[in-house]
């Protein structure tokens, strides 16, 4: 379990990205972001995972308390795998040795300069198996489509045998097929391993098909936290609308995809 008190982030120049937020993540609960873009989703991730400091509040961890000072932040992060929108894989590297980047947190500093174990390897291996990569293990990931390249990074990110998944809007560069292949094979993942999940989407039609839970965000506030089969239109208007009136063409076709007709979704002032 990870829970947030009072969590907000300001950035320098008094942007507010994240108001103060109270929630709480358990293992085994696949829970979507949902938002358009600039609601607070990726700010809220790199808070949970501390890649950056927040302005105000507390992080607490079950298993490692309050997450401050080093060497608790080290031990957080290592136990919280990154699944990212651009792969951040890499490219001449092996997708085996891009899962293995997933074991070097475990390893003393002197010891990661050094070839890792063979039971390091070996277990990466079973990763890549994991997620149907096993017979390109030697293959240079610069080779391989955007979905095969995501299913390494899930597989890198299952190598650091994590207790949590954050994943920042993990399929918005894929076609819909295959997002929704590599998707399946997240969540599947992560309930198999009982692994907290929170995933950041625009995609409602993908919240609804994989979340237990969803949490809506609208201007740096949560606006909706429940399961997707109570995430009706009234939700959806409260999620997407914007006090400016102001959203970027993509939040609009989603807004289109999950059934919100135009003129009553919002006062459309500026696409971008």
């Amino acid at each position: 379990m990870i829970r947030v008190d009072h969590l907000g982030m300001t950035y320098p120049g008094g942007v507010r990205a994240l108001a103060p937020t109270n929630l709480e993540f358990h293992a085994g609960e696949f829970t979507v972001l949902l938002g358009p873009s600039g609601a607070g989703k990726s700010t809220l991730l790199r808070c949970l995972n501390l890649l950056i400091a927040p302005s105000s509040g507390t992080i607490t961890s079950a298993t490692l308390g309050e997450l401050k000072g080093r060497r608790t932040i080290r031990r957080h992060r290592r136990s919280t795998a990154m699944v990212f929108q651009q792969h951040q894989l890499i490219s001449r590297y092996t997708a085996l040795d891009n899962v293995l980047m997933g074991r070097i947190g475990y390893q003393g500093v002197w010891r990661s300069l050094l070839p890792l174990p063979v039971r390091d390897k070996v277990f990466a291996l079973a990763c890549l198996e994991r997620v149907g990569l096993i017979e390109r293990a030697l293959e240079r990931v610069d080779r391989m489509s955007g979905g095969e390249q995501q299913r390494v990074g899930i597989a890198r990110a299952l190598a650091q045998k994590p207790k949590v998944v954050l994943a920042d809007e993990p399929v918005a560069s894929l076609d819909p097929a295959t997002a929704q292949h590599v998707l399946s094979l997240l969540h599947r993942i992560c309930k198999d391993e009982n692994i907290a999940a929170i995933v950041s989407l625009h995609q409602v039609h993908f919240a609804k098909t994989f979340a237990d839970r969803v949490i809506g965000l609208a201007q740096g506030r949560v606006v909706f936290d429940g399961p997707p089969g109570v995430l009706a239109r009234t939700a959806l208007e409260r999620i997407y609308a914007t006090k400016e009136g102001t959203v970027t063409q993509h939040d609009v076709e989603e807004a289109r995809g999950a059934g919100l007709p135009l003129p009553q979704f919002l006062p459309l002032q500026t696409l971008s």
